[in-house]
């Protein structure tokens, strides 16, 4: 819970650092009230570190056996209220006291409980050794009303029309803590007589040794073999004797007598409901040391009956509670007015400068109803739904905002007037009275050869830019390439296929066999040196069919066409290069006449 407690209070000083930065002067703390009163209520664990006196008020004990005092379950309910004033121009700090109620509860546990000692009288006068156990371990659940009275130094800090942040820490006076208990005590009572008989005279004494070992000892103990019955017998004749005795009262109230000097720390996030009025959640912490000067003893009980709650038996006590904060603050006075104009800062849109409380403490230079701090033309009068503008030509344009101030126009075209309809305000407009497109300035192109009619000298007919937009007449085609039909047809090495490239010298030859029908060709394949001979001349005579193939296909009759292989004969380049040898791979035609 304490580690909870410091991650709460840095994280809300964390917030109030980025206040100092998001808060604007409107919710500023220098705007509320100085003086303030918080009420809150408090929940959380109570915790008790108990350090036991070894004070004893027992006659000549011989036997002390007394355990130890442990707290538990330990709770903490109540209230505070404190009035508190804040100081400075920026009102963070203040001081503030009050009254702190707590009703806490818990049990206080004694595990264990057994003495022997001098009762120096019975009914008789006799004095005997009184020997007192606990049952079991001794339980008192306790009520504690504990009344203190808080100063305080207190901090706020508000981050914005919503969100808040408070601290108080400083020192309780205690000046009331009384502790109700109910007790679950019994104990068992047994007595030792130590009888002397001189004669007809017969005396008591006290016998204080270990165990008791004087033979003339009389022991009404149980380890005497005594019983319930009989113990219960001897209490009737006047023996304070009997077991698993209750005291007639279980209930009592035991009050520290001196007031304390403790610690509290309260931080808290607020929620404004208004300027007046703010919640608190938050935690606490409460340090609290109790000191006993009453008399201190560790005698429980006496006489069968009796009792005396364990606290007696108790010097001092440090008490700790930690827990939840739920309260409401008030701020009580009157608010700031800087500038004395009758409406606070808190709710003044011009808080430096004197203005009408209808308009929110704001002045209206021009008259026109609307505060200058909201007045895009503070000097000039206009409607409030142009923010204070005027409209001169009413076209429903401000005049600050109007491209044409003066002439009615179109709301689209920031106040601009469009004679064509055409979507072009006339001001940009080259053509303000024929509709047009916005990209030539409001001009037509009715030709779509994307030269404005404006700037078109055709604009019926589509032409280029670089002729005004006319049509080009086109010049003529050149007269096409003369091939040589006798031109070689390359092959690639071992191949017979005709490439797209000897077309054209195919297609002459063609061509002139069409015009002259007396004519016939002669086809000559040939080859490079690679390979035999014999293989190359097949692969001559196959090139040249090749080129009769074609022309055949073209047309011309087979009878007109004469094919001879040559092989590697009558090469027209050297076959030591590639180059060469690409050359003599190679196909011709020749004509012959009738």
């Amino acid at each position: 819970m304490k580690k909870l407690l410091l991650l709460f209070v840095g994280s809300a000083f964390g917030l109030q650092g980025f206040a100092q930065k998001a808060v604007g002067n409107k919710y500023a703390d220098s705007n509320l009230y100085r003086l303030v009163l918080d009420v809150n209520l408090t929940g959380g664990a109570l915790m008790q570190s108990i350090t036991k006196s070894d004070v004893s008020t027992l006659l000549n004990p011989a036997v002390m056996d007394i355990g130890s005092l442990k707290f538990s379950k330990g709770m903490s309910y109540g209230f505070d209220g404190q009035l508190g004033l804040f100081f400075g121009k920026k009102r963070h700090w203040g001081l503030g006291t009050g009254v702190a109620y707590f009703m806490q509860q818990g049990d206080m546990t004694l595990d264990k409980y057994h003495v022997e000692y001098q009762n120096p009288s019975d009914f008789n006068g006799h004095t005997f050794r009184q020997i007192v156990t606990a049952t079991g371990p001794i339980v008192e659940k306790l009520k504690i009303t504990n009344v203190n009275i808080p100063v305080l130094l207190k901090y706020k800090k508000r981050i914005n029309k919503t969100w808040g942040f408070t601290a108080d820490a400083g020192v309780m006076f205690n000046i009331t803590n009384k502790n109700s208990y109910t007790t679950d005590a019994a104990f068992n009572y047994e007595a030792i007589y130590t009888k002397t008989t001189s004669g007809s005279t017969t005396t008591y004494s006290y016998d204080n040794t270990a165990g008791a070992t004087n033979v003339n000892n009389v022991r009404y103990t149980q380890a005497a073999g005594q019983t319930a019955g009989s113990l219960a017998a001897l209490h009737a004749a006047g023996y304070n004797v009997g077991l698993n005795q209750a005291p007639t009262s279980k209930t009592g109230d035991y009050s520290y007598t001196t007031g304390s000097l403790g610690y509290f720390l309260q931080p808290s996030l607020n929620v404004f409901l208004s300027n007046n009025v703010a919640l608190n959640f938050g935690l606490y912490y409460m340090y609290q040391p109790v000191k006993n000067t009453s008399n201190n003893t560790n005698q429980l009980t006496d006489k069968m009956g009796s009792y005396t709650s364990m606290l007696q038996s108790v010097s001092n006590s440090n008490n700790q509670s930690v827990g939840l904060n739920l309260g409401v603050r008030f701020f009580i006075g009157k608010l700031k007015d800087t500038d004395h104009d009758g409406t606070p800062d808190v709710k003044d849109k011009c808080p430096t400068i004197p203005g009408p409380g209808e308009l929110f403490g704001c002045p209206d230079f021009d008259h026109d109803g609307i505060p200058d701090c909201e007045d895009s033309c503070a000097r000039e009068p206009g409607p409030f739904k142009f923010h204070g503008c005027p409209d001169g030509d009413g076209d429903g344009v401000p005049d600050r905002e109007d491209a044409c101030p003066g002439v009615p126009g179109l709301i689209t075209l920031h106040g601009c007037p469009d004679r064509d309809g055409d979507g072009v305000a006339d001001k940009d407009d080259a053509c303000p009275d024929v509709k047009g497109l916005a990209k030539y300035h409001g001009c037509p192109d009715t030709d779509g050869d994307g030269i404005p009619d404006n700037e078109d000298k055709c604009p019926n007919e589509i032409g280029p830019e670089s002729n005004n937009g006319c049509p080009v007449v086109a010049p003529p085609p050149p007269p096409p390439a003369h091939v040589d039909m006798t031109t070689p047809i390359l092959f690639e090495t071992n191949k017979n296929e005709i490439s797209s490239e000897s077309y054209p010298i195919l297609d002459e030859a063609v061509r002139q066999l069409a015009e002259d029908k007396s004519v016939t060709v002669v086809i000559d394949g040939y080859t490079d040196n690679s390979g035999s001979e014999v293989y190359n001349k097949v692969l001559s005579v196959k090139r040249a069919e090749a080129v009769k193939k074609y022309l055949q296909g073209k047309g011309v009759s087979t009878k007109r066409l004469k094919v001879v292989g040559h092989g590697p004969k009558s090469p027209i380049a050297e076959n030591d290069t590639p180059e060469g040898r690409a050359k003599n791979r190679r196909a011709t035609m020749h004509v012959k006449g009738k």
